[in-house]
């Protein structure tokens, strides 16, 4: 069993985009290791999952807003999926719930 705590980045490549599923305590510490992940990605639409995300602060939103940026740079497509209720709460206090995917549940 995994600690909740414990931060993790799953990275699967699929018909021309990249799925990156997130895991555990997501907070400043945990950032080095998303960057490491978005370093081996180019020009490919980007699917983010954030439902294992136990807490997210605001510099791992911070850097997700960085990578959102980055993958629209790259002319590719952004998107959060599966976005537990609090985490959500943070896109929509800062006016970003427009990268929230409609299609799937809080």
């Amino acid at each position: 069993m995994r600690n909740s705590d414990t931060f993790s980045v799953e990275l699967e490549r699929s018909n021309g985009a990249t799925h990156l599923r997130l895991a555990g305590r997501f907070d400043v510490a945990a950032t080095p290791l998303l960057d490491n992940a978005i370093a081996v990605i180019r020009q490919r639409d980007v699917i983010l999952d954030l439902e294992a995300v136990t807490f997210m602060d605001g510099a791992a939103w911070l850097a997700i807003m960085a990578y959102e940026h980055r993958v629209h740079d790259w002319g590719m497509k952004f998107r959060l999926v599966h976005v537990p209720a609090a985490i959500r709460r943070i896109f929509e206090l800062t006016a970003t719930e427009h990268l929230l995917s409609e299609a799937v549940g809080a």
